[in-house]
């Protein structure tokens, strides 16, 4: 088997970055219907037309509401989703989406309770990995630090994840997009610092600087277009798909070509196959089952254990590392 060259890598990063055009994404027909506008108006008017009745609304409005921000306006929308899906389910109609967002039954103002729960349990198998790869792995041990960094970025990515999905607005939108690309791009980073860039025993810094920059270059040019020009989910999803297939084919093409001299790749095959299946809920789009678990908290349920076997693989390849760098094994 032939693997691609650094340059030839980095050519494909580039040349996926211009196929990256944003995708027109249509307007969710739930918050457009009438009956919602209807339902939106009246409350509106009913609880958030004044002062007076701001104040009587703050005054018997929970504090753990205010703080994830369900003021009078968004107290209404909330309200009025829920009528509206009530009127749909009424007529035999099929229920449609708001703002994007399938409607959600929220639990102490957490907007989508079961997305919550799974992001903290994969936020907490990274840590745990984290630790566990300290206790495995001799900090002098190849790529420990990359490792390291990566499990730290993934549990950050994790944290931004949990934050969101308990309250969707601006901010944490942005704070969940920007780094659950920042993962992305750092796994296929990982990806080819350790295909393309440990030869023998050590880093080859020439190869390992331009990777860097080039992947550094790419996320930059992604955050600052959906920040500063337009923020397009479309886009996003493409450019995520696209470096998500490039780590994916380094990974398993490298694997299957030492998989005989290091047995213990099979667990990045393995990961990687287990999380392109995983990716396909994502693209089924249903109403949440009992409103709460919709395809992509259901992914994200999927997804909570597979740091454990991702993280095994880089304690038994740095391991091997090692023991090659010592002169226990001869090449690698």
């Amino acid at each position: 088997m032939v693997l691609p060259r650094p340059y030839a890598v980095q050519l494909l990063l580039v040349a996926a970055i211009l196929l990256c055009l944003p995708l027109f994404v249509l307007s969710s027909l739930g918050d457009k219907s009438i009956p919602f506008q209807n339902y939106l108006r009246k409350c509106l008017i009913a609880n958030c037309s004044s002062q007076d009745k701001l104040m009587q609304f703050e005054q018997v409005q929970p504090h753990y509401m205010q703080l994830l921000g369900w003021n009078c306006k968004e107290e209404c929308k909330y309200h009025s989703m829920w009528n509206t899906v009530h009127h749909f389910i009424k007529h035999k109609l099929e229920v449609p989406q708001f703002y994007g967002k399938w409607p959600f039954i929220r639990i102490l103002g957490i907007q989508e309770p079961a997305s919550v729960i799974f992001s903290v349990l994969n936020g907490l198998a990274n840590i745990y990995m984290m630790w566990r790869m300290r206790q495995r792995i001799p900090k002098k041990a190849p790529m420990y630090n990359i490792w390291q960094g990566y499990a730290m970025i993934a549990s950050v990515a994790w944290v931004f994840s949990t934050i969101f999905h308990a309250r969707d607005v601006g901010w944490t939108e942005y704070l969940d997009y920007f780094a659950a690309f920042a993962l992305t791009i750092t796994g296929l980073w990982t990806a080819c610092i350790r295909i393309f860039a440990y030869q023998r025993d050590s880093m080859n810094v020439k190869i390992a600087v331009p990777i860097t920059l080039v992947l550094l270059c790419i996320y930059v040019r992604h955050v600052y277009y959906l920040a500063k020009i337009h923020f397009d989910y479309g886009y996003n999803m493409k450019v995520n798909v696209i470096v998500g297939i490039c780590m994916s084919l380094l990974w398993v093409s490298w694997s299957l070509y030492r998989i005989k001299r290091q047995p213990y790749l099979w667990k990045t095959i393995a990961t990687v196959i287990i999380g392109n299946l995983l990716v396909l809920l994502e693209l089924m789009d249903f109403p949440p089952l009992l409103w709460t678990f919709d395809a992509h908290s259901l992914w994200h349920a999927g997804t909570s254990p597979m740091p454990l076997l991702f993280f095994s693989f880089c304690i038994d390849d740095s391991l091997y590392l090692l023991q090659y760098s010592e002169g226990f094994k001869k090449g690698v």
